[in-house]
């Protein structure tokens, strides 16, 4: 698909203007280069410098995964098993040791499987990035997806092992194949076709619930500023309590030791790790320095894009790091007077600044033995749809938020944007890169979004993001620093810009409106982009079919045939491009013809006032010109003089 001519709509996105000085010329030399015309530089209205800042952007925001996702993907246990135990080696639940005390081998195994997991997703997100950069040249970060790692993690896999479907190695042979199904699919473009498919006030939709998800995710503790946290009777309330009035909540590693009595003494349950979430207690809520230095962050980011300032995001980020690397404060990151529990284990990790990647405890895992258990293929199944719908939705809503800096992105019929079968194949890649790994599934994540903002277009700005990760590998300790607090205003800053995408809905429509709703309702509650695209084609489809028998019912009341009734129900998905390109010319006809008739109105409108106006001054200048005549005559003298 070519690239489109149209310029920017939007003067509030045009690439800031660098054409002057070192900057300028830098930027003028790339874009007619072999490499800014393959990137397209020109053609996207952007620049080469815009592109670099714009990962920049994107890799901040996205930096918290490599902690995370090693915090979560760790929780499977990984390669650790009964035999990594010091006590009771062997035995089933042994690493859950007696009482509230984890077995100490279990434990130091699993801390080294998670300085691998962290290695290993650098690892697989630079790879990622700059393929999707090279060969699918779209402004795309991908790393491990965060809902799909829990379901690794605490579904599949099980807590440490435990009350899962499949072992650790069994779900990374799952990921393996589930890959290179999902590169089957991607290369014979039915992953295509089946976009297609999906209603468009869906795909809209879809783009205003990644929004709130990415707000939501930018509230909580794990990954933003804190503003939420957990209540038992309504799930979510408003957080922010210092840490000495939080009860954070834990995970149940074996259900039979609750309120149990064995040998005659009351045992006590096998608890795992605390969970980032917590309830406030004494309702001491809005007290966390962390909070108000994250809720500065959000103000100085709003204000700086207020004023134009290009670097927004990345000058507020970078801002709230510094001042949380600075120890002896309440709101610092490092350090024992940290909010945020572990500070002290954060600042020696921190002092190590380089760290030699090394992903040999996780790599090459996989288990190819259960393949013939049903559990394995439920795995491998859900696997599949999780990600056909969570990437895919992902992928077209960044694209229709490209689309609306860079008019044409998507062709408006076929809904395709250029390379986009290039762009599937390389995130199908990258889930079998992420199984010989070690971890899970990854993801074009919705965090992108904040990189176009920024102004990126195009595949320079994964590369960048990739370039960042493959400094990471060797800068862990740097970059696993960042705390949420400084990049979850970005989220939600960038969640709240996301929602432009909603005014295309025609939300006088039910059919389209209530589809529509469900999708940016559930995407943000199930935390699943995946649920919330489920429910809103499942809703399209339900009122479609109803609606359909109604009027084949109600046919000869109104002396319809059959025949008109189905034609005119007839879905886009069975409709030829000839004639939904009509259609397209059709209701773009008809929003000019709209047009031209308000402008026509405006115009007569303009014309009577300025005719009125005109008549009006010319009444003026008349009774004018009577009175100077009228005064003239009044003192004129007379013959004799007098007057």
């Amino acid at each position: 698909m070519a690239e489109s001519k149209s310029s920017v709509t939007a003067s509030d996105e045009a690439p800031p203007n660098e054409s002057v000085g070192f900057i300028g010329r830098m930027n003028h030399v790339v874009e007619n280069s072999v490499v800014g015309r393959y990137f397209c530089l020109k053609e996207r209205k952007t620049t080469f410098t815009t592109e670099l800042r714009a990962g920049t952007v994107t890799f901040l925001t996205m930096a918290y995964i490599l902690a995370v996702n090693g915090s979560i993907v760790a929780d499977s246990g990984g390669p650790c098993t009964v035999n990594d135990c010091t006590y009771g080696k062997g035995e089933p639940g042994c690493m859950f040791g007696t009482g509230t005390t984890a077995d100490p081998g279990y434990v130091a195994c699993v801390a080294r499987a998670k300085q691998s997991m962290v290695t290993a997703t650098a690892v697989a997100s630079f790879v990622a990035c700059v393929l999707m950069g090279v060969l699918g040249n779209l402004p795309f970060g991908l790393a491990p997806g965060m809902g799909i790692n829990a379901y690794f993690t605490y579904t599949v896999v099980g807590f440490w092992g435990s009350n899962g479907m499949i072992s650790y190695r069994d779900a990374l042979a799952a990921a393996f194949i589930e890959g290179w199904i999902f590169l089957a699919i991607s290369v014979t473009g039915l992953r295509g076709k089946i976009t297609q498919i999906v209603p468009k006030c869906i795909m809209l939709a879809t783009s205003g619930g990644i929004g709130l998800f990415l707000a939501f995710i930018g509230l909580q503790t794990a990954e933003g500023i804190g503003l939420i946290s957990f209540e038992s009777a309504t799930l979510v309330t408003l957080g922010g309590c210092r840490v000495e009035d939080r009860a954070p909540m834990y995970t149940i590693a074996d259900t039979s030791t609750v309120c149990s009595i064995k040998d005659g003494v009351l045992q006590s349950p096998r608890l795992g790790p605390p969970s980032p979430n917590y309830a406030c207690v004494n309702k001491m809520k809005m007290r966390s320095p962390t909070l108000w230095l994250g809720i500065m962050g959000g103000v100085l980011m709003v204000l700086l894009m207020a004023r134009g300032f290009r670097g927004a995001l990345m000058i507020a980020i970078l801002f709230v790091t510094f001042i949380s690397w600075i120890p002896g404060h309440e709101a610092s990151f490092l350090g024992a007077g940290s909010q945020i529990p572990g500070g002290e284990a954060r600042k020696e990790y921190f002092k190590k600044v380089v760290q030699v990647p090394n992903t040999s405890f996780t790599d090459l895992e996989l288990d190819f033995k259960a393949f013939g258990t049903s559990q394995l293929w439920t795995a491998l199944i859900t696997f599949l749809y999780l990600d056909l719908l969570d990437c895919t939705g992902t992928f077209f809503s960044m694209a229709n938020y490209i689309n609306k800096r860079v008019p044409g992105f998507i062709h408006p019929v076929t809904k395709t944007f250029p390379r986009m079968t290039w762009a599937f194949c390389v995130d199908a890649c990258s889930i079998w890169i992420g199984a010989l790994l070690g971890i899970p599934p990854l993801t074009v994540y919705v965090e992108s979004a904040t990189g176009i903002r920024e102004g990126g277009r195009t595949g320079l700005t994964a590369c960048m993001i990739g370039f960042y990760f493959f400094v990471a590998m060797f800068f862990t300790p740097i970059i696993s620093s960042i705390p949420p607090y400084a990049t979850g205003p970005a989220l939600i800053l960038v969640g709240a810009l996301m929602m432009e995408n909603i005014l295309d809905i025609e939300w006088k429509d039910p059919t389209q409106a209530i589809p529509a709703f469900l999708t940016i309702a559930l995407i943000p509650l199930t935390y699943s982009i995946a649920y919330g695209i489920i429910a809103g084609i499942c809703s399209y489809l339900l009122l479609y079919l109803l609606l359909l028998g109604y009027d084949l019912l109600t046919a000869p009341l109104f002396r319809k045939s059959y025949k008109d009734v189905l034609l005119a129900a007839k879905p886009e998905v069975f409709k030829s491009y000839d004639v939904l390109e009509a259609e397209e010319l059709a209701r773009n006809r008809a929003r000019v013809e709209a047009l031209e008739r308000e402008l026509q109105t405006t115009n007569t409108t303009i014309m009577r006032a300025t005719s009125f106006i005109h008549e009006k001054a010319a009444m003026a200048a008349l009774n004018a010109t009577k009175a100077a005549e009228a005064a003239e005559g009044a003192v004129k003298p007379g013959v004799d003089g007098s007057v």
